[in-house]
C-alpha cells in the first residue's frame, strides 16, 4: 500500500501545482457562475493555500538550477560554482573519503595470511607465468643483449676467449641461458623462505604501516611508514576540485539536478501540503477566537 500511494505521488508530482490549479479555478468558476458547491469558502482556501505553498516551492527550485532575468537572484548553482565545487570537496575528505579512513580499510583487508596458503598463491602464480618468462628468455632479442653484454663487459678475456674459439660470444651467451632456463623451470617458493621473508620485513601489515621501514630507510631516507609517503601524496579535497573543475558550469549543475530530481519533487508536494495546513490552522483559529 504503502508503495502504492508513493509511486502514484512520484507520477503526479510533477504536475500536482497544474492539478491543484485547475480544482481551484473549477471552484472558483463554480462560485462565480452561482452554482453551489459546498464548503466553497473552505475549499477555496485549503486549495490557495496548497498552491501558493507549491509554487513558491516550485519558484525557489527553478531559482536554484536556472537563471532567470524575471528572478533576481536565480542561477545559484551557476553563480556559486566554484564555492560549490571546493565545498563539495570539503565534504568529501571530511566525511566520505579521507586518509584515515582509506587506510582502516585497508587494516581491515589486511587480515594474517596462512603461510601455507601464502606458498600455494604464490607458487599457482609463478607457475602461470613461467612459461612466457622462459620463452621471452629464449627469444632472439633476448640472446643479443646478453651476448653484446658478454662483448661489451668481459674485455680482454672475453676477446681472448672468443678469438681462441676456447668459448665464443654466442656460446657463452647459450651456457647463461641454458642455466638461467634450468633454474626458472624448478624454481618453487619454499615455506622457509616465506618464514625467512616475514621474519625480516614483517607481516604484510608492518610493511605497509609500520614506520623505519629498512627498505624505505635505505632507498628514500625516510623513517615513515610506506602509508603515511603514499597519502602525503595523495590530496583528496584537490582531487575532486580538480576533476569537477574540468566540467562547466552548466555541467555541475546538472550533475547535482539529476542526483536529488526525486527528492525535489517530493518537495513541491510538502510545499502543497504545507500550504494546505497552514491555510485550514488559519481558518480554524478564525472560527475558534471571538471576533
Amino acid at each position: 500500500m504503502g508503495m502504492s500511494v508513493r509511486r502514484l505521488v512520484d507520477l503526479t508530482a510533477p504536475y500536482l501545482n497544474f492539478i491543484v490549479f485547475l480544482f481551484l479555478a473549477a471552484v472558483l468558476a463554480a462560485s462565480f457562475f452561482g452554482v453551489p458547491v459546498p464548503y466553497a469558502p473552505v475549499i477555496i482556501q485549503l486549495l490557495l493555500g496548497g498552491f501558493i505553498g507549491g509554487i513558491t516551492n516550485k519558484i525557489a527550485i527553478v531559482m536554484l538550477f536556472e537563471r532567470k532575468w524575471y528572478l533576481p537572484g536565480s542561477g545559484v548553482l551557476l553563480k556559486e560554482h566554484r564555492r560549490i565545487i571546493h565545498s563539495l570537496a570539503e565534504t568529501v575528505e571530511s566525511h566520505l573519503i579521507n586518509s584515515e579512513m582509506i587506510q582502516e580499510e585497508i587494516r581491515k583487508l589486511l587480515q594474517p595470511v596462512k603461510i601455507e596458503n601464502a606458498e600455494k598463491i604464490l607458487n599457482s602464480v609463478i607457475d602461470e607465468f613461467r612459461d612466457d618468462v622462459i620463452g621471452y628468455l629464449r627469444s632472439e632479442g633476448t640472446r643479443k643483449e646478453i651476448t653484446d653484454g658478454l662483448r661489451d663487459n668481459l674485455g680482454f678475456l672475453g676477446k681472448f676467449l672468443n678469438v681462441t674459439r676456447i668459448k665464443e660470444y654466442e656460446e657463452m651467451a647459450e651456457t647463461i641461458m641454458a642455466e638461467l632456463e634450468s633454474r626458472l623451470s624448478g624454481f618453487r617458493v619454499s615455506r622457509q623462505m616465506l618464514v625467512k621473508t616475514i621474519q625480516r620485513m614483517g607481516t604484510l601489515e608492518d610493511f605497509l604501516f609500520r614506520p623505519h621501514n629498512e627498505l624505505l630507510v635505505k632507498h628514500y631516507q625516510t623513517e615513515r611508514s610506506l602509508m603515511q609517503l603514499v597519502f602525503e601524496k595523495i590530496n583528496i579535497r584537490q582531487m575532486v576540485v580538480d576533476r569537477l573543475s574540468a566540467y562547466e558550469p552548466s555541467q555541475v549543475r546538472d550533475i547535482i539536478e539529476d542526483n536529488i530530481r526525486a527528492h525535489l519533487l517530493w518537495l513541491e508536494v510538502f510545499g502543497v501540503i504545507l500550504g494546505m495546513i497552514c491555510s485550514g490552522a488559519l481558518l480554524l483559529a478564525t472560527a475558534v477566537l471571538p471576533s
